[in-house]
């Protein structure tokens, strides 16, 4: 491979540096789309993205919670390496992220919607920063900051009366300021500033739908019947389990009512189109602008959503709604002509191989102390060598009672052939093993099956090989250390402490004495 272009010019062949649209969407499923043989849910922009690029058949989160996995998206690390651990927690001091290794390069950086990284002030290398929430250095001019400026006392997705309950329901405000529409837009606005730089770009949308709260303005929110998603069967012990529930948050990840399930699968899906039909205008924008050519395209989700699997909501499992996640990417030949299009790639691979991809595909190297390694020569169907592994790891809240749900540290390991979950010594059931070839809906646990005790015990020797390894911070010959990369020791303390009073008062609200 040639030289870095170190400022962005052009390499020794005459080609110009390659642009980057990376796009993310929240808690998708990596099943909803069509392309991968959804029967009801539409997605003819992502379809088209897949046939033109390489899509990514069994990619997994690294954790299946937003800020962790976000972490490990633009650090290329584990989650038990950057410590990034919860929503709201910042990484260990020294992690750096994919904007300011691509700043260094000479690239222009700008997001346009969610990031969810802590301190939340920090603009963590983009040089344009329009958020969804009130985070980064320009507050001012995220989604919440226009709503307000906009009704007033803004409450976010307000409901329509009568469309549906707390938390689902139609859009009560113009189409144009629901936030998938508004981050399309702010994309726009940012992608005119990327172009007058004169410098190859790095561009993150980052839409937060389909995930939760339910809703959508029309022509989504009618867009699915009801009554056409499929009965899921519900376990019997899920109504136990809803009926001793105590707090929302609780709640939120047990389900025992089918035409609930319906009711928000249906917009789930709507969601996930009008996703897609935003970023069919992203894309021809490109197309308008003569951009197409030099810019690679990557789509991905941070994590699922149980959507009703297993009688399950929300996230923060490890069971394949929630862990299995969608990636399509899309380099021109003008980029990489030897890659395949239209092939899916049915290896294992997992969001800490993002940032080597990337770096990969636009001619820069890969520090030392980066975990993942770069899709490339799978996208060029070349898998000697490849590891056919991926982990995953989440930590949840303390101050929770034993018995809940959503409890506990988890790891995951998925190869070709099985998962292994595991849930640590501390509980009754320590461990998950999955034929996933025999059993993908996840149904059978066979960790007690002495038939398939030497695969638990090679499997659970690799998660523990695996966990042992912690590469020191990436670091990148001759850039600065990003200011982010070092939180004070009195903003950390503080930040822990907030962060730990509002675990106390959740669980007190949740679970009173």
């Amino acid at each position: 491979m040639n030289e870095p272009n170190a400022k962005g010019n052009s390499d020794e062949s005459g080609r110009e540096p390659p642009n980057v649209l990376f796009i993310m969407a929240d808690q998708m499923r990596w099943d909803v789309l069509s392309c991968a043989g959804h029967p009801i849910c539409r997605t003819p922009v992502l379809d088209g993205m897949a046939a033109r690029g390489m899509r990514f058949a069994n990619f997994y989160t690294a954790a299946p919670t937003c800020t962790p996995a976000r972490y490990s998206i633009f650090s290329g690390r584990h989650v038990h390496v950057h410590n990034g651990w919860s929503n709201g927690w910042p990484t260990q001091d020294g992690e750096i992220f994919l904007p300011s290794v691509l700043k260094h390069y000479g690239y222009a950086t700008a997001i346009a919607g969610k990031l969810h990284f802590a301190p939340r002030e920090d603009s963590f290398g983009f040089d344009d920063f329009r958020s969804f929430r009130a985070e980064g250095p320009t507050p001012e001019r995220g989604y919440d900051a226009y709503m307000t400026r906009k009704y007033g006392d803004y409450t976010r997705d307000r409901i329509e009366q009568g469309t549906g309950g707390k938390g689902v329901g139609r859009f009560a405000d113009p189409p144009e300021d629901y936030d998938t529409s508004w981050i399309t837009s702010q994309t726009l606005e940012a992608l005119d500033g990327l172009e007058q730089s004169g410098k190859p770009w790095f561009l993150f949308a980052s839409y937060h739908d389909p995930h939760s709260p339910f809703v959508e303005p029309e022509p989504y929110f009618s867009m699915y019947a009801r009554e056409s998603i499929p009965l899921r069967p519900i376990p019997p012990e899920i109504g136990r389990l809803r009926r001793d529930a105590r707090g929302t948050q609780e709640r939120a990840h047990v389900i025992d009512d089918p035409a609930v399930v319906q009711a928000i699968t249906a917009i789930y899906y709507a969601s996930t189109t009008h996703v897609d039909h935003d970023i069919g205008i992203l894309l021809a924008a490109l197309e308008a602008r003569g951009l197409a050519g030099n810019t690679i395209v990557l789509f991905l989700s941070d994590h699922g959503d149980m959507m009703g699997d297993r009688g399950r909501m929300n996230k923060q499992v490890m069971y394949e709604g929630a862990a299995h996640v969608p990636l399509i990417v899309q380099v021109p030949a003008s980029i990489h002509p030897a890659l395949t299009s239209g092939r899916v790639v049915d290896e294992i691979t997992g969001q800490v191989d993002i940032l080597p991809t990337v770096l990969d595909l636009c001619g820069l190297p890969i520090p030392q102390g980066v975990q993942g390694r770069s899709l490339v020569p799978l996208c060029a169907d070349n898998a000697a060598g490849w590891p056919n592994e991926a982990f995953a790891a989440v930590r949840a809240a303390p101050f929770v009672r034993q018995e809940a749900y959503m409890v506990g540290k988890k790891r995951m390991l998925r190869t070709p052939e099985y998962k292994l979950i595991d849930y640590g010594a501390d509980f009754q059931t320590q461990w998950e093993l999955f034929d996933m070839a025999a059993d993908p809906e996840e149904m059978h646990n066979l960790a007690d099956d002495p038939a398939h005790s030497a695969v638990l015990s090679v499997l659970a020797a690799r998660l523990d090989e695996w966990q042992a390894e912690t590469p020191s911070p990436v670091r990148v010959p001759g850039m600065p250390t990003p200011s982010y990369s070092y939180v004070p020791v009195e903003r950390r303390a503080a930040m822990n402490a907030a962060w730990e009073a509002n675990m106390r008062r959740s669980a007190a609200r949740r679970w009173p004495q």
